[in-house]
């Protein structure tokens, strides 16, 4: 329940001028909030510059601080009207440089009743003030017109009923076009401003009197749930009938209002037309993501038809291949040889295979027969014309100690900055030869920038594991591309890392087949199984950590993989357990509280978004070194440092969005990585969850040690549940060159543009009368649709 406490703002404890973040006290006069006997409270959120000695309302949540207790976090304010002594008290506070009391009090005396709106109608009055400099005029002014015209535009956003966390973010977007925005586009926010969802800004659209009828209700619906059911299942697109049930849905939970379907339907096509969205039959697609396939498609065929590319003498490659096998004292398979052959052979090349089958031995030997065959030192690694890669930092620095080559993120190749950034190369990659590891977890949008980056002289070597999960984002790009004839690939199957000793391996494979063996819960020497009900895996975690820690297992090597992040058995509860274990609060030591914990020196973190420009991506692994508090840093915001891998990077309170605790860690987060013990809890509560390239994945993460726990009825569920397969159109899209080459004609070497295709629908005055049926919908599902919505 949202209470009030109204009152004087006896102290501001704490203030965060680059993010509003305020910590106040408030002696109380009226508050709805009962059993509550106080007479003071402690104020905590963002708020615009408040007044010392002033009368505020705050409305919000009373929530219990474990130090401090009660507290009142709020959702919104506002001002009682100032005093004069308040005004005084204000003005002559360090937020207004050259204003002493004196200063300030000839200020309200000028201006009176209403100050703050007079001084900001008419500043020339304070020119005859004698002793305030021009100067300290201007900046007086500049700065009471920032803050108070950031106030009015937060005290209008809460009177439309947005939070006050959100209004922040929404003025710090737009900044002086706020109001207009939002009072006229209201459902732009949805696009614009992340964590606020199509709900808020139609309330807010219901709030300025957009009727629930309204077209660009409609059409902001129809492209929120296409993006957003995209998001949800990795989908590239979505049918037709299936956009439009959710779309109503979305509307009418929104607003209790019945709508009728054939006008949604309409505005649909009205999308069409105009290009907002793009349809293939009664495929709809989100246009970045169809452009992104599109954009797949014409730039592996341009790399594949185009360019130089050396003919390479067969038997000169296997008599390299001899000389690798001899200096590396190894023997390939005939299946190896041959991968090794094809990679050299082909422009493009795609190797794939699960744990223990030999694909960084293969990979080491197609380099080093690429160096023969060039001509290339490959000890002088700063001048080779090889580009390694990985989407995430910890992969590619895996790929750098399995190679000894300089490997680096996608993104960092890219010159991208950040997970929605654009592209800053101004050419091509400058390298003869690139290689993508771990090629699973590189989404749609992001392969299609890699690629459109690619020199059609250049060679790719496209490396991977298709039984593992794919991409967090939409799209299941490596698992397409091996479905696609025309590019020539080897599955290495045949496992070489097993023995008596070391089972995991087998494990993964048997798993990667369907199979959950007959010995999965018997111990063997390198994991274990231990049946436990959800309830008490924290528990037993903690038993398993204290044996580890005693066996001589540092801390450090060992990681925790889950499914969820909610519930007992659930990431942040394990977190919050490993963090008291292994690193407890220590007497006098300082921490840092976060929305969700709290941070202390050598904690384990993880970062989750990329930011090339410091050289940290999403999944990367590191640890807290210092914790400064603001009023030692520049920023005055408390400030995090976490060392990754020896590089040191500082986070302010404002960014801390971008990291949390990682002693425990989603299965999807890990992927890239490998642990020298992993323990892995599976129950029946995370079901929904549960599908075999999960499991798959998680378990190959472990490299010495596997300990399972759990409820084993869980696990085979999972193994015997493939999951539902993601609905992408990138295979289609090369049908056309596919069967052309069946046909022995040329292939194409030119995109077909969307506009022409023959798979696009159109809109003409002969065929407008029959919109519905065009994207797929008929009336019979129209009336299905309608009758059948909650």
């Amino acid at each position: 329940m949202e209470v009030y406490f109204s009152g004087t703002i006896e102290r501001i404890i704490f203030e965060n001028v680059s993010n509003f973040y305020r910590i106040l006290l408030l002696d109380i006069e009226d508050t709805n909030a009962e059993d509550f006997d106080d007479f003071e409270i402690i104020v905590t959120g963002t708020m615009a510059d408040v007044i010392e000695g002033e009368d505020y309302t705050f409305w919000g949540q009373i929530v219990q601080h474990s130090k401090y207790g009660e507290q009142l976090q709020i959702s919104r304010y506002e001002r009682a009207k100032p005093t004069r002594k308040g005004l005084v008290k204000y003005f002559s506070s360090s937020h207004f440089k050259g204003i002493g009391l004196k200063t300030a009090q000839k200020i309200v005396d000028i201006y009176g009743e209403n100050t703050i709106d007079e001084i900001l109608e008419h500043p020339e009055k304070l020119e005859s003030i004698v002793g305030l400099s021009a100067k300290n005029r201007e900046a007086f002014v500049s700065t009471l017109r920032l803050n108070y015209g950031t106030e009015m535009v937060l005290a209008k956003l809460a009177n439309y009923g947005i939070p006050n966390k959100l209004a922040f973010q929404i003025q710090d977007f737009y900044k002086e076009e706020t109001l207009d925005v939002v009072e006229n586009y209201p459902y732009q926010l949805v696009e614009d401003i992340k964590g606020l969802g199509f709900t808020i800004a139609d309330q807010l659209a219901e709030e300025l009197g957009i009727e629930s009828q309204a077209p660009e209700r409609f059409r902001a619906g129809l492209v929120h749930s296409l993006f957003q059911g995209c998001m949800n299942t990795g989908d590239t697109y979505m049918e037709a009938r299936d956009l439009l049930e959710q779309t109503l849905t979305l509307l009418e939970s929104s607003r209790p209002v019945e709508l009728d379907p054939s006008q949604v339907a309409q505005e649909l096509s009205y999308l069409i037309e105009e290009d907002k969205v793009q349809q293939i039959d009664t495929k709809i697609f989100d246009n970045s993501l169809f452009f992104a396939e599109e954009g797949i498609r014409s730039h592996l065929v341009r790399i594949l038809e185009k360019g130089k590319q050396k003919n390479q003498d067969l038997e000169t490659i296997q008599k390299h291949i001899a000389t690798v096998e001899e200096e590396l004292g190894i023997q390939y398979d005939s299946i190896q040889k041959q991968a090794i052959c094809d990679a050299i052979q082909n422009k493009v090349f795609i190797l794939t295979g699960g744990p223990g089958t030999g694909k960084t031995t293969v990979i080491n030997g197609i380099i080093a027969v690429y160096a023969l065959l060039e001509g290339l030192d490959l000890r002088k690694k700063s001048n080779l014309p090889i580009l390694l890669a990985a989407p995430t930092g910890r992969a590619a620095r895996r790929m750098n100690e399995l190679t000894s080559l300089p490997s680096a993120t996608i993104h960092r190749h890219l010159g991208m900055t950040g997970d929605d950034d654009t592209i800053h190369l101004e050419d091509y990659l400058d390298a003869d030869f690139i290689i993508v590891d771990e090629f699973s977890m590189v989404d749609t949008w992001l392969a299609s920038q890699l690629f459109s980056n690619i020199s059609s002289n250049s060679k790719i070597l496209i490396v991977g594991d298709s039984d593992q999960l794919p991409s967090v984002s939409p799209g299941q790009v490596l698992a397409d591309l091996l479905q696609i004839p025309l590019i020539p690939q080897t599955r290495l199957e045949r496992i070489y890392r097993q023995s008596e000793e070391s089972t995991i391996v087998t494990l993964a494979s048997q798993i990667r087949q369907g199979i959950l063996p007959a010995d999965f819960t018997q111990k063997k020497a390198d994991r274990s199984y231990f049946e436990i009900a959800s309830g008490h895996i924290p528990a037993t975690i903690e038993k398993i950590l204290g044996a580890a820690l005693r066996s001589g297992i540092p801390a450090r090597d060992i990681q925790v993989l889950a499914p969820m992040y909610r519930g007992t058995a659930g990431i942040d509860a394990i977190n919050q357990l490993m963090q008291d274990l292994l690193n407890p609060p220590q007497k006098d030591q300082l921490s840092f509280e976060a929305p969700q914990c709290h941070y202390r020196t050598g904690d384990k973190v993880i970062h989750l978004v990329n930011d090339a420009e410091v050289n940290v991506f999403n999944g990367d692994l590191g640890y807290i070194t210092d914790l400064i508090p603001g009023k030692y840093t520049e920023s005055k915001q408390d400030e995090i440092v976490i060392d990754f891998d020896g590089n040191e990077v500082v986070y302010p309170r404002n960014e801390w969005y971008k990291i949390r605790l990682a002693y425990a860690m989603s299965i999807h987060k890990s992927q890239g990585s490998e642990f020298p013990v992993v323990i892995l809890p599976i129950t029946s509560a995370s079901k929904r969850m549960l599908e075999r390239n999960l499991i798959y994945t998680a378990i190959t993460r472990a490299k010495s040690k596997l300990i399972l726990l759990g409820e084993l009825q869980a696990f085979d569920y999972a193994v015997k549940h493939i999951g539902t397969a993601r609905k992408t159109y990138l295979i289609e899209r090369f049908q056309d060159l596919v069967d052309s080459v069946d046909q022995t004609s040329p292939v194409p070497t030119e995109t077909t543009n969307h506009e022409n295709s023959p798979l696009s629908y159109i809109l003409t005055e002969e065929n407008w009368s029959s919109i519905p049926a065009m994207i797929g919908i008929t009336d019979a599902d129209l009336k299905e649709i309608f009758g059948n919505r909650p």
